[in-house]
């Protein structure tokens, strides 16, 4: 927005600046010419200066949209990750204390290992 409002502007510098060649050809006092060119620089010189401060701050904004977009990616990844994990983790069996109880849950894993083994 402000770099539209300072383009904006950029034609009135431009006048500013032809109309100050301009009154170097009309007969004016030493005094009042010197005081014109001052005013002109002191213009230039916060024109510029704005239009300076402008940019840097688009720069800024720019890097810091980056790493928000950088952030956020890493982030959907991570919530994507741990979606699936709680879903997985409310899905498993409790295993049981009873030895007997986790011996047979042992064999039953192992034996369906050995038939997934076997047909590959």
């Amino acid at each position: 927005m402000l770099e539209h409002m300072l383009a904006d502007r950029q034609s009135n510098v431009t006048a500013l600046r032809s109309m100050s060649h301009d009154l170097e050809s009309v007969d004016l006092d030493p005094t009042q010419q010197r005081d014109l060119r001052t005013a002109l620089a002191e213009c230039m010189t916060r024109y510029n200066a704005v239009c300076d401060v402008s940019a840097r701050h688009r720069s800024e904004l720019n890097a810091i949209e980056l790493a928000v977009s950088g952030y956020r990616t890493r982030l959907d990844a991570f919530l994507s990750w741990l979606d699936a994990t709680e879903r997985c983790t409310t899905m498993t069996d409790v295993i049981s204390i009873d030895v007997s109880a986790v011996q047979q849950q042992a064999a039953q894993q192992q034996v369906c290992h050995c038939c997934h083994c076997h047909s590959c």
